[in-house]
């Protein structure tokens, strides 16, 4: 099912380079939707996808969902838990939802390709296991992740490459074992991400997914 998955992000990209669905002289206001993925999330055996809308005229602010799932690197898990062994333990982000804002900031006018700022916040759970323990131990949380980064725009500026420098804050934990627990406030976890994301209207879209359909035809 993953290999499919990469398959078809994969194809809709590739599908997207011969489409005529826009010249070089399109202008990108009408682009409102967006989609991104986590190539990194895919290693972590999970994935990473996020769908966004903008919601102004300049496209400057867009909002939208962020939906992850994957194992937690060794490296994080003593800026995430406490008394959760690094080297030992096998951690799994069961599940995050989020709602997701953005807005980028015009620095470069001429430029499609520009900084931004933006929020996560949503819910997730992740399953712990370790020794010592019979069964795993799950924790869930409320996360505010706020984040910056950097849009670089390609062939038409219709795809782009989007590292994100996030810092992640918890609150309102709760843990099946109260020997294990997510670490508090004032040691947030903070990260990079990376993601390759597609800006498209609902014609173009609709294009390349019947394009899509009909190679296997």
């Amino acid at each position: 099912m993953k290999k499919k998955s990469v398959l078809f992000i994969c194809s809709m990209l590739m599908l997207s380079l011969n489409t005529v669905c826009f010249s070089q002289s399109d202008e990108t206001k009408d682009r409102n939707f967006r989609l991104e993925v986590e190539p990194g999330s895919f290693v972590l055996r999970g994935f990473g996808v996020a769908a966004l809308y903008n919601v102004t005229e300049d496209n400057n602010l867009s909002a939208g969902l962020h939906f992850s799932m994957l194992d937690v690197p060794d490296w994080t898990k003593e800026m995430m838990f406490d008394n959760v062994s690094p080297d030992s333990s096998t951690v799994r982000l069961g599940f995050h939802g989020a709602l997701m804002m953005r807005y980028r900031i015009k620095v470069f006018d001429q430029w499609e390709s520009n900084p931004y700022v933006g929020l996560i916040a949503g819910y997730e759970y992740s399953d712990i296991e370790q020794p010592g323990y019979l069964n795993s131990v799950r924790l869930s949380s409320f996360v505010a992740t706020p984040y910056v980064g950097y849009e670089f725009y390609f062939f038409k500026q219709m795809i782009y490459i989007n590292p994100q420098l996030r810092s992640a804050f918890y609150f309102g934990s709760k843990t099946s074992d109260s020997t294990l627990a997510l670490k508090k406030w004032e040691r947030f976890c903070c990260f990079l991400r990376f993601q390759l994301g597609y800006v498209f209207d609902r014609l173009c879209f609709a294009r390349n997914l019947s394009s899509f359909n009909s190679s296997f035809k």
